[in-house]
């Protein structure tokens, strides 16, 4: 459904709830005065992308994983792990991964992340799973981001691509997923099935457990 918004914006929303609300015929300066830091946007040339509140299955896994990831990454430095509404940057275009780690922390500033992550990491839901799995995970190829996670709630699948020359996919059901560019982090993808998740206190002292060989 498109409606027209003035001369120059159109705005689109699919579906209707949970939503994805996109808007054509911004400007990189309109972006900026639109999206702020309450405000999950993206900005793919000259679209507006404007992300419906996450569910609480989906938030749950957002900080389980940035949980895990910030104990590592905290334990192994340098790093920073963002997540929500964080933004990184490449040329004019924007996304906000839910979870993001950046091994060069100068290129973390107080607004944006200059340049792509590290490892970035998606939780498929239904408003975004068509938007993620195509237009956004061409954008994450082309900008060149090193490793990116699919973490698919319904499939209970973790899809890992890592760029060579070029990208190759290998889903996870079971077992460890294991980051290649965040050295010694992983995670056994069936606790991500899990409902309620397992206590993240348990799961980073099992890491621990399984780099000191105990």
């Amino acid at each position: 459904m498109g409606i027209g918004v003035g001369a120059r914006v159109q705005v689109e929303v699919e579906p209707l709830h949970p939503y994805l609300l996109r808007l054509y015929g911004v400007s990189e300066a309109e972006f900026e005065a639109l999206a702020d830091e309450d405000l999950k946007a993206e900005y793919l040339d000259g679209m507006m992308m404007v992300h419906s509140p996450a569910s609480v299955r989906h938030e749950d896994r957002q900080i389980f994983l940035a949980t895990l990831l910030k104990f590592h990454v905290d334990s192994h430095p340098p790093g920073r792990v963002l997540g929500g509404n964080a933004l990184f940057r490449v040329g004019t275009r924007r996304f906000a991964p839910d979870v993001m780690v950046v091994r060069e922390v100068g290129r973390v500033g107080p607004k944006e992340v200059e340049g792509p992550p590290d490892l970035a990491i998606e939780i498929l839901s239904e408003s975004t799973r068509d938007y993620d799995l195509g237009e956004k995970r061409a954008a994450y190829r082309e900008v060149g981001i090193p490793e990116i996670w699919w973490v698919d709630l319904e499939r209970q699948t973790v899809i890992v691509e890592r760029r060579d020359r070029s990208y190759q996919a290998e889903a996870v059901a079971e077992g460890w997923v294991v980051s290649e560019v965040v050295p010694g982090f992983r995670i056994r993808a069936e606790w991500l099935w899990q409902e309620p998740l397992p206590s993240v206190v348990q799961c980073w002292e099992a890491l621990r457990s399984l780099k000191s060989g105990g």
